[in-house]
């Protein structure tokens, strides 16, 4: 039994509340099981994930786990299978116990290894509700809590939803949020991509049309712009780094704007939802990826290769990518049968950065 089925199952499986069934779900979303209520939502921060739970049959909302929405009223039972950052569990809990009424159940679930059993203490201790423990196959633990009463200590979220400046990148300031991947810094691997585009030997304002490829909040993006790129796409799965990276984009067009830009050198932004690129047409001169290799808390090696094969559709025939990826992937391989010329550029023992070229079509 997937562990959504059994985190559903154990859910209902208690004094459940009259009421509507909201399932709260970040990456893990494998054998999603059908709502099994017809008053069930789901509530997803990564657009593939709202993809699957509607291709399950939920009714599904996609935002940066944003408890506002008017369809969210009169939640009685919540289930939440933890995320892996933090700052993101801590935020999602705290926001469900706001949300349920007295009365209302709050499921939460992981394996020990995540840290769910100190994530479950954390709650007790806010909420002032001893859990009921149920243990599952191969340490999977699930939490239930019954809302008693509306006292409640906050937990420590980091001000989930305000964007936060984490740092410069040649003098424009960049900001972030908890939820996106390396949220609080720049990340080293993306710094050792951009060290290397000096060597693709590229003429000032030559660049037609460039696409950072899991945006984030928008480091390769914003080295586009900044490169003179004319037309920058930027593309991302997670709720939260398109909105920082669309904050970080519009800033830098303001302050180009300000400064009386030419209007044959005018530039354009776009910041996408999308899986892996989907849904994208146009192709570009230059590509550049810092590509996932995490699926929530497992190593995932085959989102190198998924971001490989959408770098070689979206390659023009004459362009280029980069790639940045830890050492132990290995990308030079998988690339060989996509693309006719695939070098490394440079390698620190930590990141390695990958140049793509003449894509296989």
């Amino acid at each position: 039994m997937s562990e959504l089925n059994t985190l559903l199952e154990f859910a209902r499986a208690g004094q459940q509340p009259a009421g509507k069934l909201l399932l709260v779900l970040d990456e893990n979303a494998a054998h999603l099981p059908p709502p099994p209520q017809a008053d069930a939502l789901a509530l997803c921060n990564r657009i593939d994930i709202h993809d699957i739970a509607s291709q399950a049959t939920w009714q599904s909302l996609y935002s940066d786990f944003d408890f506002s929405a008017p369809e969210l009223a009169g939640t009685r039972l919540a289930c939440y299978r933890i995320s892996k950052e933090k700052r993101v569990v801590e935020h999602v809990l705290q926001a469900l116990w706001s949300l349920l009424p007295v009365g209302g159940e709050l499921v939460c679930a992981g394996y020990k290894n995540e840290g769910v059993k100190t994530f479950a203490k954390r709650l007790q201790a806010a909420s002032g509700s001893a859990p009921v423990l149920e243990r599952g196959e191969q340490q999977f633990h699930m939490y239930r809590f019954t809302k008693h009463d509306t006292a409640f200590t906050p937990l420590n979220d980091s001000d989930y939803h305000a964007l936060q400046a984490i740092g410069q990148w040649q003098g424009h300031e960049l900001w972030s949020k908890p939820g996106i991947f390396a949220w609080d810094r720049l990340d080293a691997g993306s710094l050792f991509l951009l060290e290397q585009l000096p060597l693709l030997k590229l003429k000032p304002g030559s660049l037609q049309c460039g696409l950072d490829l899991g945006c984030g909040y928008g480091l390769l993006a914003l080295a586009l712009l900044q490169m003179g790129c004319r037309q920058v796409v930027a593309t991302d799965n997670n709720a939260a780094a398109v909105r920082a990276c669309t904050h970080n984009l519009q800033q830098w067009l303001q302050q180009q704007n300000g400064e009386h830009q030419k209007p044959e050198q005018a530039q354009t932004v776009q910041v996408l939802a999308a899986d892996c690129g989907q849904g994208i047409r146009e192709r570009s001169e230059l590509i550049l990826c810092n590509p996932p290799f995490h699926q929530g808390f497992a190593v995932e090696q085959s989102l190198s290769d998924r971001f490989l094969q959408t770098t070689r559709r979206l390659l023009r025939s004459k362009g280029q990518a980069l790639f940045v990826v830890n050492t132990f992937i290995p990308l030079e391989r998988k690339a060989a049968a996509l693309f006719a010329d695939v070098q490394t550029l440079a390698d620190n023992r930590h990141f390695k950065v990958i140049r793509l070229a003449k894509p296989l079509r």
